[in-house]
């Protein structure tokens, strides 16, 4: 929030140390820098000539012997004079007077006016000396106190390799305007869902980015949004379809198990089509979709254990139930860790290959209340 302009007992004051003054000529001020609030640690500051609120980016000025001009303190209608604030570089600026806010002598707050505010003023790239010029004379200049950069744009978004559902999936984003010097942030969009951020890897070049899609990812179309560290950000609508192989229709056996102890089971992946993909050998990801007893209004995913591949058609695993989430062993015959009563719960099968299967509720896997103590879920 921006302070609002001097008001009259401000300028009442001011007008004090004026009359007391035996010279009209006020104090040279000092400019020591300018600050981006996003970035306060960046010098020179930097500031995008696009985006911002409806007024601009909101930057600090910091110095000293900053020096607002009372007018008309003797009618009913007092006003201050500011210091004027101009702007020398690829193009010259002079700062709307309506846009400075005076905090005190070492801190005057200024919007910066960008191609979308109102009113707009989109200053060409590069660095600019920035001047401070109080009412009664005196000016401060500071060389290179602004770098205004453009907003960036994009061109293209790839996934070179395709979409992995237990791993993260290689991203290549192709556009301008990327800061290899602090990471952008990336996110896909798609209404109704939470956001997805991405893992940035590598700023090759103010013109390519490589990144990943996170593993599980629900598959879907999404916009990708750029936003850079101060501030300006692009969005490319519709940018990413994501989508997964999968593997062939799944069923398991036996279907359930007690909650006190373990349940070891059989999958069986009948792949039929050249679409549909065996199971891969190696380290499969297998989940069942319940809640356990410490939290039972969330459903989660748990882990099963003891996965093992048998063949391109089988897998073996362990469903915990009684465990969940507990290290083993569990020694209380309660397993308050375990899994609550209820189902048929789903499984998802994350496949090595990046393929993905999923065995439904109503073919999925049923806890069944053993102990006095177990009830099932509503």
């Amino acid at each position: 929030m921006m302070e609002e302009p001097v008001r009259l007992p401000v300028a009442a004051a001011l007008l004090s140390l004026v009359a007391c003054s035996e010279t009209t000529e006020g104090p040279t001020p000092k400019l020591e820098g300018l600050i981006n609030p996003l970035e306060r640690l960046v010098t020179p500051a930097r500031v995008c000539n696009a985006g911002g609120g409806a007024r601009g980016w909101p930057l600090e000025i910091v110095g000293t012997g900053f020096n607002p001009l009372p007018r008309d303190a003797l009618t009913d209608t007092p006003t201050v004079e500011l210091p004027r604030v101009t702007l020398s570089g690829p193009s010259d600026y002079t700062l709307p007077a309506d846009h400075l806010f005076f905090a005190r002598a070492e801190l005057m707050r200024m919007d910066l006016p960008t191609r979308d505010s109102t009113p707009s003023s989109q200053l060409a790239p590069g660095t600019y000396t920035v001047a401070v010029t109080n009412p009664l004379g005196g000016t401060a200049t500071l060389e290179d106190g602004l770098r205004v950069v453009p907003a960036p744009t994009l061109q293209s978004i790839t996934a070179p390799q395709g979409f992995f559902y237990g791993g993260g999936s290689p991203l290549v984003i192709e556009g301008s305007g990327f800061r290899s010097d602090a990471l952008p942030l990336i996110t896909l969009h798609r209404a109704g869902e939470e956001d997805t951020t991405l893992f940035t890897l590598t700023v090759v070049s103010d013109t390519r980015i490589e990144a990943e899609v996170p593993p599980t990812t629900p598959e879907g179309t999404y916009d990708l949004v750029l936003t850079n560290p101060e501030g300006c950000s692009v969005t490319r609508p519709q940018a990413l379809t994501v989508t997964y192989p999968k593997l062939g229709l799944l069923t398991l056996s036996p279907r359930s198990g007690p909650a006190s102890n373990d349940t070891s089971i059989t999958l069986d992946n009948n792949a039929r089509s050249g679409d549909e993909r065996p199971f891969s050998y190696g380290i499969q990801d297998v989940y069942l979709v319940a809640p356990v007893k410490a939290d039972p209004s969330q459903r989660v995913n748990i882990p099963l254990r003891e996965v093992t591949f048998v063949s391109g058609s089988q897998l073996t695993a362990t469903v915990p139930t009684c465990a969940g989430f507990d290290p083993l062993p569990v020694t209380s015959p309660q397993c308050p860790g375990g899994i609550v009563p209820g189902g048929p719960y789903a499984l998802i099968i994350a496949d090595p290959s990046g393929a993905v299967g999923v065995v439904p509720e109503s073919a999925g896997f049923t806890v069944s209340a053993s102990l006095l103590n177990d009830a099932p879920t509503p």
